[in-house]
């Protein structure tokens, strides 16, 4: 699922703008925690609900 939501996320106008400040870290992933910046976790929660039109 993480593979979709990335692609998804990849897909969003602000990815680009995301990528350039956090770099490489931006997908972040801890087992048992989530991804590591907030952003593409509070993402990756909404998106895991099925909430696809969130506005970040």
């Amino acid at each position: 699922m993480k593979e979709q939501f990335e692609k998804f996320f990849m897909s969003q106008p602000f990815y680009l703008q995301l990528k350039y400040i956090h770099g490489e870290r931006l997908f972040d992933f801890d087992e048992g925690i989530g991804y590591r910046n907030l952003t593409v976790q509070i993402a990756y929660v909404c998106w895991c609900k099925g909430d696809k039109e969130f506005v970040i």
